[in-house]
């Protein structure tokens, strides 16, 4: 019989066991004390039959050793205490659940080899009749009855091993956890292991670990887990509870599935951060349940449902594959701007989102937060097969309000940076993932930590999504403003999340990300660009010390590559001509090209009427400049620099 379902449990130490060891434990301590009672007993007589010099209290000499024995029966007995409650009521209750899944796993089998029998002998009995011809009837089996019921009821089994799956991986944790617990209580124990000479020198036994036995075999009794973390306990729980939200949208009501997904605007934010590899399995099962036609449309099955309710439940999902992904989220954004209830703002900025792809920008994500904002990732280029990826994250008080420019700086980093290895004759592609997924505040903001470590977490799902499908491709951040401070934190939050990283106008790094970049940079090969222009006086505004909760400039991180931003010859660059290139110098804080006066202001020879009179104080402004080159503007020396450089790096590796 093929076996359907396969999983390993993890073996759950006899309860009686426990219990046994425990009352061992109180028997040694109540042992230990009779016997220095006894001792006591003994002593006693001693004091008539010897003179002692110098002279000393021999009734005295076991006070202390005998305190401190009682101390030691009193550790024992909490042990007792400990191993019986794992013995009576954690471990038992284990046990009866890893009995319950053999069962599951069984039953599971069993029903699922009936239901395949009779498939086959339907499938078999249809084509061994020679009337029924494939290609005239379009279809290799029957429309029996039996058959559907068959097909229906195994894809019910797909449901219920989606379900068992996750079960088995909660039940193993659970039995990592229930054993470090109980190591945890029984080496938190002490007592009785400090003993007085009758002088008052100590005598000290090293009580180091109770407990603590050799470890067994991996994963077997005896070994001491690794503790299982809060944050694995989280990625199962979302996985889990997205799984059966997803599985209830193929099946309830519409108008429920409406109304639930109106009062959580949050869920398809969420599922972003379930773990690649378990995203890609709730569609893998999904995908098994469903039939598409020969154009690719879902014709039947969750996923035809999905389509056409809640298809952000696909689109949102990180490691599944771009190609996958982008129709799931193009239609997800379709039925967003559909609906009545959006706000003027939120129309105007799906808009928006939905008009880059004129620029060749595809929509990779696209969900409302718990606030309504509209957030999305954009992608240019495949990067599930490219050679590189560039991820791209925005600075402060940046939304999809402002694709117009970010739009703009994602297609000019991608043609830049292609452009670079197709002169160098190199045949290697460069993929842009544009990230608009997060919360970048106001001015207000911009000293605190919260924000950049929300942006951070969604960085590291993406990106860590990005590596599952594609693990050999090189990944690079490129970020501005806030956007390097969450960028350097998603580093430190996943280590090696990113090969290199290019910062341009920092806002700063808080001391933990900056010592996590600077270790990354001398053992990992980490490397690190940054950009900051001396015409840029926002961005110290960052960085204030005592207020700032990231002050660490990366210009003076150690290891760091400084690229030029304030005009003059870009080395490495390749133009179409040949010819050496001078890069503009960068205007301000700004991205991309800006017609903001607070950056056009300062490169207006003539800004300063004393200094530059003109025909009255206000006709200086007419030098101003019709808007400022940005970090990112394909005019500035510091995007020249860097797209040369990206095009250096991919020569060094081949």
């Amino acid at each position: 019989m093929t076996t359907f379902v396969s999983h390993t449990l993890r073996e759950v130490l006899p309860g009686e066991t426990l219990t046994a060891l425990g009352k061992t434990a109180e028997t040694l301590g109540a042992l230990v004390v009779e016997t220095l009672e006894a001792v006591g007993v003994q002593w006693a007589p001693l004091e008539s039959a010897f003179t002692l010099v110098p002279p000393a209290d021999m009734s005295r000499a076991l006070v202390t050793p005998t305190e401190s024995i009682g101390d030691f029966r009193d550790a024992l007995g909490e042990a007792k205490k400990a191993l019986d409650d794992a013995g009576v009521n954690v471990f038992p209750a284990l046990a009866q659940t890893r009995t319950d899944l053999q069962g599951t796993i069984q039953n599971l089998n069993e029903r699922h080899y009936s239901y395949a029998m009779i498939l086959d002998q339907e499938v078999a009995e249809f084509q061994a009749d020679p009337e029924n011809d494939p290609i005239i009837n379009a279809r290799n089996h029957p429309e029996t009855t039996v058959y559907t019921n068959a097909k229906a009821n195994l894809g019910v089994l797909d449901q219920e091993a989606e379900r068992l799956a996750l079960d088995v991986e909660m039940f193993n944790r659970a039995v990592d956890q229930a054993e470090q617990d109980l190591a945890d209580k029984i080496r938190g124990i002490s007592g009785g292991d400090s003993v007085l000479q009758a002088r008052g020198s100590a005598v000290t036994a090293a009580q180091t670990a109770w407990g603590l036995t050799p470890p067994g075999p991996p994963a077997g009794p005896g070994e001491t887990p690794p503790a299982v973390s809060l944050g694995d306990y989280l990625d199962l729980a979302i996985t889990r509870a997205a799984a059966d939200r997803i599985n209830w949208f193929t099946t309830a009501g519409e108008k429920d599935v409406s109304d639930w997904m109106a009062a959580h605007p949050e869920f398809f934010a969420a599922i972003g951060l379930i773990p690649p590899a378990q995203a890609n399995a709730i569609l893998d099962r999904l995908r098994n349940r469903s039939t598409a036609d020969a154009s690719g449309k879902w014709v039947t099955g969750p996923l035809a449902t999905l389509w056409d309710r809640a298809p952000g439940s696909i689109g949102n999902l990180n490691g599944v594959k771009t190609a996958d992904r982008v129709p799931w989220s193009t239609r997800a954004l379709e039925l967003l701007l559909d609906d009545p209830a959006l706000t003027d703002d939120q129309r105007a900025k799906l808009t928006l989102l939905a008009d880059q792809e004129r620029l060749g920008l595809k929509v990779l994500s696209v969900f409302l937060d718990q606030n309504g904002a509209p957030r999305a990732s954009l992608v240019l280029g495949d990067p599930d097969t490219a050679q590189q990826v560039i991820t791209v994250t925005h600075g402060i008080q940046t939304d999809l309000a402002t694709l117009e420019e970010w739009g703009k700086v994602a297609y000019d980093i991608y043609s830049g940076t292609n452009q670079q290895i197709d002169f160098r004759n190199i045949d290697s592609e460069t993929a842009v993932v544009l990230q608009m997924e997060w919360d970048s505040g106001w001015v207000g903001s911009v000293w605190g930590e919260d924000l950049p470590s929300r942006g951070a977490s969604r960085t590291v799902a993406l990106v860590e999504g990005l590596r599952h499908i594609n693990p050999d491709a090189w990944q690079e951040g490129w970020a501005h403003s806030l956007g390097t401070t969450s960028t350097a934190v998603a580093s430190e939050q996943s280590a090696g999340v990113f090969d290199h990283l290019t910062l341009f106008g920092s806002a700063g790094l808080t001391p933990e990300a900056n010592a996590a970049l600077e270790d990354a940079i001398a053992n990992d090969g980490v490397s690190v660009s940054v950009a900051d222009a001396d015409t840029d006086w926002i961005r110290g505004f960052g960085m204030v010390p005592g207020g700032s909760t990231h002050p660490i400039d990366p210009a003076g991180s150690v290891g760091v590559d400084i690229i030029g931003a304030d005009g003059g010859a870009v080395p490495d660059y390749i133009s179409p001509d040949g010819q050496p290139v001078i890069g503009l110098p960068v205007g301000g804080h700004n991205a991309g090209a800006s017609t903001d006066i607070l950056y056009r202001l300062p490169r207006s020879p003539g800004w300063n009427p004393v200094l530059f009179p003109m025909a009255g104080p206000l006709g200086a402004l007419s030098l101003m400049p019709e808007d400022s080159v940005g970090y990112m503007d394909p005019r500035g020396q510091s995007y020249l620099q860097a797209v040369a450089d990206h095009a250096e790096r991919v020569e060094e590796r081949r």
